[in-house]
């Protein structure tokens, strides 16, 4: 009896996990579809194939499943920085490698991009419960500690200038990436047939050349 009870609990496992990968995968094609604000519950549902009723009783609601795949994109962002941070050579060639990566990641999954960056305006603009919107934070401000961590260790070693505020530093070197991300997004460089890693490549240099304590750069 103890075997046949150590079955079906196998089995209900199963079963679980099969139906949480069904409204995971439905939810994933139905927000990069539609984003937050555009997918309801019912959408999922029919997406999935299951009756709303049964997808509660998994998850609490929208919120609880939009984490769900925003986390999937962060965690799938962060393996990749953390992989580039480790990367062999000096702290600006790591730092390249960084903003390589996260380009990269724009361009080899732009749903989870999407997801957490452009459509709706990003998960910071939707109106999410405080709980998941810090959950989800945390995961961003990971992805910029990187960045931040590098910065610490090129003042460390005397490459980079030091600067008071290593967040404020940390500013200065995202944002032209993600702005020139959000440019090539528009159509902007198809426009002026500009090349995408040419200009990643020159906007490095002048990052670099704010913020390096060598002349090299200068």
């Amino acid at each position: 009896m103890g075997e046949l009870n150590k079955k079906i609990a196998e089995r209900k496992n199963i079963e679980r996990q099969e139906r949480l990968s069904r409204i995971l995968t439905a939810a994933r094609k139905v927000f990069f579809e539609k984003g937050y604000l555009g997918s309801t519950m019912r959408d999922i549902a029919l997406k999935a194939a299951l009756s709303p009723g049964l997808i509660y009783h998994y998850y609490s609601g929208k919120d609880a499943l939009y984490a769900a795949i925003c986390e999937e994109g962060f965690h799938a962002l962060l393996s990749e920085l953390h992989k580039a941070e480790m990367t062999e050579g000096s702290v600006l060639d790591r730092l390249t490698a960084v903003g390589n990566a996260y380009v990269h990641f724009y361009q080899k999954s732009p749903e989870y991009f999407d997801i957490i960056s452009f459509r709706d305006l990003g998960f910071k603009q939707v109106d999410l419960p405080r709980d998941i919107r810090d959950r989800l934070d945390n995961l961003s401000y990971q992805a910029l500690d990187v960045i931040r961590r590098l910065l610490k260790a090129g003042i460390a070693e005397g490459t980079i200038s030091p600067e008071e505020d290593l967040w404020k530093m940390t500013m200065v070197v995202w944002a032209p990436i993600e702005g020139l991300i959000f440019i090539h997004k528009r159509g902007y460089m198809d426009t002026f047939r500009l090349d995408f890693e040419k200009i990643l490549k020159d906007e490095f240099r002048l990052i670099f050349v704010g913020i390096s304590s060598s002349s090299l750069y200068k």
